[in-house]
């Protein structure tokens, strides 16, 4: 009951950018964006803290709050065309990918034999990478969390089923169906730019430790399959560069299996660190990425 409000506003809104014009649709997304970062306080807060961390306090808070408002916009573009994604021609929706770079990478991943491990990030738009591998002929497997409210998970898994990508729900078996994909020689889309709970290894990012999301290094290291960074930058509303070059080096790793693991989870981080800066305010700075701390740290928001 208590998402009965939300639900109806989503199939509302749904609704409404079926019949909108693709201009009107994101002038729509921004000024929604604008009101929600105007009255949502704790938003607000968390993008400021965020950037003064990852910068290390070297950008004046008013830049950083404009990065943050910049993100908050990106972010209702990103639902925007995601939205789109699920009712345009598919055809028609990923002409939003307008310039390509780096898919030898896949192939030259791939003719190793132990299937890729491909590193995307919440930046940009996350939701086109796997559509543009799928159209660009590749077997894509991605591993995705059902959501709290379980009818959000059934529009985001079939939206991206409708686009090839073999959705994989995390829970119990979870594990050998990863395993299985990579066997097949196929391309596991994982996601692990984000805080990693309890559950995380602690590694830096932008120089502060952070938990850290360890199943693609660790898979990296249990299988020995290449990883392979993708991402879509965002040019313009509806207009996006799709980016793919080669993960980190596996070489001159520490023997000790922990000490692997952490040296290959920071070499990562490094890489999602230079994409950020790229154009910061792609990212999901919304999200408390450094919530969970070492025992006996104080928090950091």
């Amino acid at each position: 009951m208590r998402n009965g409000p939300l639900r109806i506003f989503v199939i509302m809104f749904i609704g409404l950018l079926r019949i909108l014009p693709e201009g009107a649709s994101f002038a729509l997304g921004r000024t929604l964006a604008k009101m929600v970062w105007a009255f949502h306080g704790r938003w607000r807060r968390t993008g400021d803290r965020n950037l003064e961390i990852f910068y290390g306090g070297t950008v004046p808070r008013e830049e950083r709050l404009k990065i943050a408002k910049a993100s908050a916009i990106n972010l209702a573009y990103h639902v925007i065309e995601f939205i789109r994604m699920g009712f345009l021609p598919k055809d028609k929706a990923m002409e939003m990918v307008v310039e390509i770079e780096g898919t030898e990478h896949w192939d030259a991943a791939l003719a190793q034999g132990k299937g890729v491990i491909g590193l995307a990030m919440h930046y940009g738009n996350w939701e086109l990478c796997g559509a543009s591998l799928v159209k660009a002929g590749y077997t894509l497997y991605a591993v995705g969390k059902e959501q709290r409210d379980d009818f959000f998970t059934k529009i985001a898994f079939p939206w991206r089923a409708r686009y090839g990508i073999k959705n994989i729900f995390a829970g119990d078996k979870v594990n050998s169906a990863i395993l299985r994909a990579l066997r097949e020689n196929a391309i596991l889309g994982l996601l692990a730019d984000q805080n990693g709970g309890k559950n995380g290894t602690f590694a830096p990012f932008a120089g502060t430790i952070a938990s850290t999301v360890a199943g693609p290094a660790a898979l990296a290291l249990k299988t020995g399959a290449p990883m392979v960074v993708t991402f879509c930058q965002r040019i313009s509303p509806g207009r996006h560069r799709f980016v793919n070059f080669p993960g980190p080096s596996m070489e001159g790793l520490p023997e000790d299996k922990q000490e692997a693991l952490v040296e290959l989870l920071t070499r990562i981080n490094a890489i999602y660190e230079n994409v950020i800066k790229r154009d910061p305010t792609q990212w999901l700075w919304g999200h408390k990425r450094w919530k969970t701390r070492p025992a006996g740290e104080d928090p950091l928001y």
